[in-house]
């Protein structure tokens, strides 16, 4: 066999490129098996593709404090995860009005919010499970299944009359055979071993069903994106697409992907098929043979059809919104004032690149900008003014207030970013660490002005840069959450070192 060098260097280029896939991250992520086991909980043994936010962020809660008993270290709120994995591509957000999809969603399927795993992060989890849980053996079933398959493709796709109708008479016997048996009371049941086997690699075929919606779902919101882009961009009249379209042409459905979602979705909304499939589970699940089955394969084999109906019914409705928005997009002419806009951005863009040749896109303005500082000071520091076309009103008593320091620290909250606080924090953690980032500093310590908090820390931040007691890193960001409100912002990565300079 000649191997192609060239073949093999493109192998590895592929090889490459899904090492940057949130699958693989997930897989290798310092906390892989804590997320991994959080998101296998919440997403695929409770039944449940989708989940509201305000549930996701309380179920996560309740695991993550069974965890730290156990001896794990989860210093961040279910939000700050939460916030992380959806940053990371292990989730996926929605807002409208879907609720979830599965048993249990209950009160919360109304919720504007919902999370849903996404596909690489399905991918992530189907790997891990493989790892941990590897088929027992090569099952009799499996063969059996790769067997029948490979015969039926070669019947189906034979054009030979005679050898049609040879394979045809073939299994005309073989069903006379054994309706032959079964009349004379000789009837071959499978042993329940065999069964058993069976059924769980068809239920292990239906688990690796999930992740392929989500996969559909993401190519056919990428081909939309896409599709939209080749109308704005293309230089003639009207180009490929927006023909296709203006001949009638679904050009979602009529590519490869498309073709075989329908096909699937078709089988799979069949009334006759459906019913047939529902009865074969009922007796399935009456049969002696399956009486071990586990109770959780038993619901995950009742619930099949009603999973496979909705998560298809959900990526139909994808295909078909995303058709209705593109069919709109172009009948009523959106994307002319599109394509004029984008004519102008380009035009600013390349206006912009020849300006910037005549001279440094940095300069200094002259102008500094500080932050404010609340001024306190005694009342005997005040001296009194008035015009000299004005007496001032008469002088009222008022009785002295008691004013302690905690008062004094909270006027000072709420007129100021107390940075004394923060640059205590800042060396408090550097006490632990030796390097530290802005979140190590909110996590051991709350952000007490709330983004006021996180903008003092950026400040200090760079004014020890200055001196070498801090390291801003170029064209890297972290998100970085504050409070259990769930809010987050994308910061400069700035890490604080040790120093053994006093602070100010």
């Amino acid at each position: 066999m000649t191997r192609s060098d060239a073949a093999l260097v493109q192998s590895a280029a592929r090889f490459d490129r899904v090492r940057r896939d949130s699958a693989w991250s997930l897989l290798r992520a310092n906390q892989a098996p804590i997320v991994l086991a959080v998101l296998h909980a919440n997403f695929v043994e409770s039944g449940e593709a989708r989940v509201p936010a305000t549930v996701l962020f309380e179920r996560i809660g309740d695991d993550l404090e069974a965890l730290r008993v156990a001896g794990h270290e989860l210093p961040q709120s279910p939000q700050r995860y939460v916030a992380d994995w959806l940053d990371a591509g292990y989730l996926e957000r929605r807002t409208g009005s879907a609720g979830t999809s599965g048993a249990g969603s209950g009160a919360g399927s109304s919720a504007a919010e919902t999370y849903e795993l996404s596909a690489d992060a399905l991918a992530a989890l189907r790997i891990a499970t493989e790892i941990v849980t590897p088929p027992r053996s090569v099952t009799e079933s499996r063969l059996t299944t790769v067997m029948g398959q490979l015969e039926q493709l070669a019947i189906d796709t034979d054009t030979d009359v005679a050898s049609r109708l040879e394979s045809l008479t073939r299994e005309r016997e073989r069903l006379d055979h054994r309706i032959s048996n079964i009349r004379e009371g000789r009837i071959d049941v499978v042993a329940p071993d065999a069964a058993l086997e069976r059924i769980r690699d068809i239920l292990l075929l239906a688990e690796q069903l999930p992740a392929d919606f989500a996969r559909v779902r993401r190519d056919v919101e990428s081909l939309n994106v896409q599709f939209r882009r080749d109308i704005i961009e293309s230089d003639g009249a009207r180009g490929e697409v927006l023909d296709a379209l203006f001949r009638g042409v679904d050009v979602l459905q009529d590519n490869e992907a498309g073709r075989s979602f329908g096909a699937f979705y078709a089988l799979l909304i069949n009334p006759e098929r459906s019913a047939g499939l529902d009865r074969s589970i009922d007796d399935v699940l009456t049969r002696d043979a399956l009486g071990s089955l586990k109770p959780a394969e038993r619901i995950a084999l009742r619930t099949l059809v009603e999973r496979l109906t909705s998560r298809g019914g959900e990526v139909h409705e994808v295909y078909a919104s995303l058709a209705r928005s593109l069919r709109t997009f172009v009948q009523q002419r959106e994307y002319v004032e599109e394509r004029r806009v984008s004519r102008l951005l380009k035009q600013a863009q390349r206006a912009f690149g020849e300006l910037s040749g005549d001279g440094s896109l940095i300069r200094p303005t002259g102008f500094t900008l500080s932050l404010s500082k609340a001024q306190l000071g005694s009342v005997s520091q005040f001296t009194m003014t008035a015009p000299d076309t004005e007496r001032p009103p008469g002088l009222v008593d008022n009785p002295p207030v008691e004013l302690d320091l905690d008062r004094v620290r909270e006027l000072i909250n709420e007129s100021d970013i107390n940075l004394y606080e923060l640059r205590r924090n800042v060396d408090a953690t550097l006490e632990d660490l030796p390097v530290a980032s802005i979140s190590d500093v909110l996590d051991r310590y709350p952000a007490t002005q709330g983004l006021g908090s996180l903008i003092g820390l950026l400040s200090i931040g760079l004014e020890r840069t200055v001196n070498g007691r801090a390291v801003l890193v170029e064209n890297e960001r972290d998100l970085v959450a504050w409070g259990d409100s769930g809010l987050a912002a994308r910061v400069p990565t700035i890490l604080f070192t040790q120093s053994s300079e006093e602070h100010p």
